[in-house]
């Protein structure tokens, strides 16, 4: 349960380049990336997307891929979905970050202001390169892709790198890889992407069936 946690933990960084846009010259100027990257999250208020997980286990050397979606509205409400192999739901609703496992029937709520490692990543969702979190450490090209990674500043983050795949046609990230620093990884991949379309609010309330078991561990 505590690695299935784990992997839900590091959803919010998803969202921490959901748009980018580059220079169109062959050398890519830093300050330029994180001007236009400020401008351009300036502009999202809400996205959708339909996504693809492949979660990297070391130890058991095991891969495990889920299909779900994800779903921001700024500033801090964040929904994912798998449907499987093992059906789950993430929600932050700016208050709280739940957990439900649907098929053991076992919701966790979490509270966010008590937890300053939840707060530290919402933050990222406006400020994905804050110098106090980390720093953009190189920046290339991979066909029509611009590839950034970004190495976490702080001793006790749980990445020790953070990997961004941006498409050059729209500047919408394609793919992003959290490389852990206990050798697991998580790939994530969105497709169908859809920006501004009036997510409401009550998109982001949890309602669990009647029989499910809510737990709230200690942080």
């Amino acid at each position: 349960m505590a690695k299935r946690r784990m992997s839900f933990l590091v959803a919010p960084l998803m969202l921490a380049a959901l748009t980018i846009q580059v220079a169109a010259e062959e050398q890519l100027d830093e300050d330029f990336i994180l001007r236009q990257l400020a401008r351009v999250q300036r502009e999202v208020r809400d996205f959708t997307a339909d996504l693809v997980q492949e979660k990297r286990i070391s130890l058991l050397q095991k891969e495990i891929i889920s299909h779900g979606v994800i779903q921001y509205k700024r500033p801090d409400k964040l929904l994912i979905e798998l449907f499987d192999p093992d059906p789950s739901l993430m929600i932050l609703d700016g208050h709280s970050l739940w957990l439900y496992f649907k098929r053991e029937k076992v919701a966790q709520r979490y509270s966010l202001g008590s937890n300053p490692l939840f707060m530290r990543y919402l933050t990222l969702f406006d400020q994905p390169f804050n110098e106090r979190w980390g720093k953009l450490a190189s920046v290339r090209r991979e066909g029509d892709l611009v590839v950034l990674d970004l190495i976490p500043g702080e001793a006790d983050a749980i990445f020790s790198k953070v990997t961004l795949w941006v498409s050059t046609e729209d500047w919408f990230i394609r793919r992003l890889l959290l490389s852990e620093k206990s050798g697991d990884s998580t790939s994530l991949s969105y497709e169908n992407i859809r920006v501004n379309i009036g997510i409401p609010d009550s998109r982001f309330r949890i309602d669990l069936p009647v029989d499910v078991e809510i737990l709230q561990p200690p942080l």
